[in-house]
């Protein structure tokens, strides 16, 4: 019988610990949405727990730019269509051209921003893409996978072939 309430006891204090554990994460992480005139021009130096595909790309295996000969409305929706599928992602920030993704870690539900912005250059659409996470300094390599896994993702979509309209 003491056996048994020990390990009902071990059992609640272990539930509680992580419980209490989700809810600090939550309420110390900022909840900043990050609007298409502050997308960031690069992840802070050195960073580990940032990956960008940009002019000043960042582990995202030296990729500066995704390029499609498609409009911005279609790499979007194809876009959205892959952060929508993956697991544990919110959107709480959309505007022509830009999209603001929060993905959540599956245990400790750790929150990592990752944005969209798209923007027409010589007739293409032309992708960036910014992955960072809110808490710590190190993400394990998750962002700079995400960032890997979009860009693999948006090279095998088919998307009808027209010229860039939109900004």
């Amino acid at each position: 019988m003491k056996e048994r309430r020990s390990a009902v006891l071990l059992s609640v204090g272990v539930l509680t610990t992580y419980i209490f554990s989700v809810l600090a994460i939550n309420f110390i992480s900022p909840d900043e949405v990050i609007p298409p005139e502050e997308f960031p021009e690069m992840c802070p130096e050195n960073s580990s727990n940032c990956s960008m595909i940009g002019p000043n790309s960042h582990r995202s295996g030296g990729q500066t730019e995704l390029r499609f000969n498609t409009s911005i409305d279609h790499v979007m929706f194809a876009a959205a269509s892959w952060a929508e599928s993956e697991p544990r992602t919110d959107s709480i920030g959309e505007w022509p051209g830009q999209h603001h993704y929060v993905f959540r870690s599956m245990i400790f539900r750790f929150p990592d921003d990752f944005l969209i912005k798209v923007f027409c250059d010589e007739g293409d659409s032309v992708v960036h893409v910014f992955s960072e996470s809110r808490l710590g300094i190190s993400d394990m390599g998750v962002n700079e996978e995400r960032v890997i896994r979009f860009a693999e993702h948006m090279s095998v979509v088919e998307m009808p072939t027209s010229e860039c309209i939109g900004e």
